[in-house]
């Protein structure tokens, strides 16, 4: 099976996060229009037909944002007009209402840790703390004014302390998701996203780049002979060995049981070509030792340079191409991919 089939099954972490994100803004959005324009026709039956029409205008400019950006990320300036708008028409409430215009504070208040990221919710949320704090204490006794403000601080300190933590358990949660815990490499979830970048960097400032396909001999074999464990040792050590050979900015990927896949940015083939063969020298001449047993182990790899016209998938195919002529050639070996000139295909 090829491994361009096996890399990339579904979205990636950031892929799903950022599409949460996206859903929960344009709810945000929706429930806000459509609870104005709600609001706007009480105001009107109520007789205040100038705290009605800005309602009105909010409820309709917050729907057709959330309509016009379904499914797309919202810009920061909608949510921030989507913010402010609801501040001026809640502070208005609260001048005319009083103690029942501070409910909207609440809400409003919360939404600001969803509708901005980390210190820019935090900020905001902030901002409305003082705003409808400043306007309590104004409007209303002091005695309630102080007891409203201080629940708003209350509100914004712990959903402050929320985004923090929130924030730290993401970090987390993604490391977890993009990382191999057998051989601390990173998985599969983060390939299309480099893979595309690189070729962003090439096509814009031609930088070159090179992947190197790599694929234990006979792991099967290995693994029948001494058990899995001592092949999840094996993983472990050639995981190191890699990382050892390779620089800071190259990108190395566990694609399989026994796959990896090497991003080598700035680099061209013949370059790649040595780090291939360094590779597979580390591993063939030092042997593999676990608890229980030790073994010799063979790695074959297949390199491949990015080509002008290339999709991530073909780049990544030939590489794979590259990887499986090594296999059918005897294994314990580096095959450089050979990529058919385009404008000589084109001339014949």
């Amino acid at each position: 099976m090829p491994q361009t089939q096996k890399i990339i099954t579904s979205g990636s972490a950031d892929e799903l996060l950022r599409a949460f994100k996206i859903k929960v803004t344009g709810n945000i959005m929706w429930a806000g229009g459509l609870t104005e324009l709600c609001l706007s026709v009480a105001q009107f039956l109520l007789g205040n037909i100038g705290q009605a029409f800005i309602i009105l205008v909010a409820g309709v400019f917050f729907t057709a944002m959330a309509w016009y950006y379904q499914g797309h990320r919202i810009p920061i300036l909608v949510r921030i007009i989507f913010i402010g708008l609801l501040t001026v028409i809640t502070v208005i409430s609260i001048y005319q209402n009083g103690t029942i215009g501070v409910y909207w504070t609440y809400p409003l208040l919360v939404s600001c840790f969803f509708l901005f990221s980390g210190v820019m919710g935090i900020i905001a949320a902030l901002t409305l703390t003082i705003i409808f704090g400043a306007t309590s204490m104004y409007v209303m006794p002091s005695d309630d004014g102080w007891r409203i403000a201080a629940t708003l601080v209350i509100i914004c300190v712990l959903g402050s302390v929320f985004v923090v933590l929130l924030g730290e358990l993401q970090k987390l949660l993604r490391n977890l998701v993009i990382t191999d815990t057998l051989t601390g490499l990173q998985n599969r979830h983060l390939v299309t996203g480099i893979l595309e970048d690189a070729i962003y960097r090439f096509r814009r400032y031609g930088r070159p780049a090179t992947l190197i396909m790599a694929d234990l001999d006979h792991f099967k074999k290995l693994n029948d002979q001494h058990g899995h464990l001592f092949g999840d040792q094996v993983l472990k050590q050639v995981a190191e060995r890699l990382q050892s050979v390779l620089r800071q900015n190259d990108q190395i990927f566990r694609v399989g049981g026994e796959e990896f896949l090497i991003v080598l940015p700035e680099t061209k083939v013949e370059e790649a070509q040595m780090v291939a063969e360094k590779i597979r020298t580390l591993v063939a001449e030092h042997g593999f030792n676990g608890k229980n047993a030790s073994a010799d182990v063979t790695l074959s790899l297949g390199v491949a340079e990015l080509h002008a016209s290339q999709t991530w998938v073909e780049w990544l195919n030939t590489a794979d191409s590259a990887l499986l002529e090594a296999k059918r050639k005897g294994r314990d070996q580096a095959r450089v991919a050979v990529i058919p000139d385009i404008a000589d295909s084109a001339t014949t």
